[in-house]
């Protein structure tokens, strides 16, 4: 049983720490009213929440804090409608990684303070959903499906290469996602509507893993102009697959996917995999182009297969990159369009 006394010395201390909260603050976190309201934070301010009141909060992460400060640095402070939130006990639920930027430099921030929040919210209320490129996506374009927008992602990829030939290239992120689908989305919509041909009858189930390949590659060949390549190079790949009719191309083909026990691509795992049904593919589609009827070697082997090897080897490769050259590109990165 908690003595008088003892009760006294433990209110005494809550009262000192509340005025210390307030002097430095300017508001207390420990309250059981709902409220919300906007402070100037200082990096005083955020260093005493995040060392006095922020004892029962998720473990602390440095990839995101790193997100952050990128976010920062790009864009500046936003304003994103979030809260610096605080339980009725004055313990910090949301925004510690925030805090931290704060806490971290030398500028006042504008941030909304919410205090009264339950203690089992955490556990209780659902979390928001992650935002993710489609969702960036989808809120202007809402004809946009998800595998468009990851057809975007896999043709960004195709065009970047590698090591010289990656320089300024563009990767799909939150910010630019909305202004590449704008870019992109119409030779996206032919590209997969070719590659839907192929698939739509299910009757080609060992390429289906790849789809997301095949129309990152048709919809490259689509902004080329190149349209009936993919059209008659996957109707010919899938008479092959499905009928009797054979050709040397696609027999061999199949032959390096498959491989010996451990040695084809189909025994490759991860994103080495991919990499390697590109390469595949910007081969196939080299020696298609010299016989439309498929009647010649695949000629590639593992050994050849990488991004030095293509690059000299493959003209399908090298069109699709997007600094075959490995040059210091002087165009800059398209912005957002709202």
């Amino acid at each position: 049983m908690i003595s008088i006394k003892t009760k006294g010395v433990k209110m005494e201390i809550e009262k000192k720490a509340i005025s210390a909260s307030e002097e430095i603050l300017g508001f207390n976190p420990k309250s059981k009213e709902e409220d919300i309201f906007k402070v100037v934070m200082t990096p005083k301010m955020a260093r005493y929440i995040l060392n006095n009141h922020n004892e029962q909060n998720r473990k602390f992460v440095p990839a995101q804090l790193k997100a952050i400060n990128h976010s920062v640095y790009r864009h500046n402070w936003l304003h994103t409608g979030d809260t610096c939130a605080f339980d009725i006990t004055g313990n910090l639920t949301e925004f510690q990684h925030r805090l931290e930027n704060i806490a971290s430099g030398r500028k006042n921030r504008i941030v909304w303070i919410a205090t009264g929040v339950r203690k089992d919210t955490f556990e209780k209320a659902a979390p928001a959903k992650n935002r993710t490129k489609f969702d960036v996506v989808w809120r202007y374009e809402k004809s946009a499906t998800k595998d468009e927008v990851t057809t975007l992602e896999q043709v960004l990829k195709m065009r970047k290469g590698k090591d010289k030939q990656s320089i300024d290239t563009e990767t799909l992120t939150m910010v630019n996602a909305l202004s590449l689908f704008r870019v992109w989305k119409e030779y996206i919509r032919i590209g997969m509507n070719i590659t839907n041909n192929f698939f739509d009858d299910k009757k080609v189930k060992r390429f289906l893993p790849w789809q997301r390949i095949l129309n990152a590659w048709a919809t490259i060949l689509v902004f080329q102009g190149k349209d009936e390549i993919p059209k008659n190079f996957l109707s010919l790949l899938k008479t092959h697959l499905t009928t009797t009719k054979k050709v040397q191309l696609f027999t061999e083909m199949n032959e390096y996917f498959l491989g010996d026990e451990g040695q084809g691509v189909g025994w490759i795992t991860g994103t080495k995999k991919s990499e390697q049904m590109f390469y595949m593919l910007c081969k196939a589609t080299d020696r298609f182009l010299i016989a439309p009827e498929g009647d010649c070697e695949f000629g590639l082997t593992l050994a050849e297969s990488n991004h030095t090897n293509m690059l000299q080897q493959s003209s399908t490769y090298r069109s699709f990159l997007t600094n075959p050259q490995g040059l210091k590109l002087k165009t800059k990165n398209i912005v957002t369009l709202f």
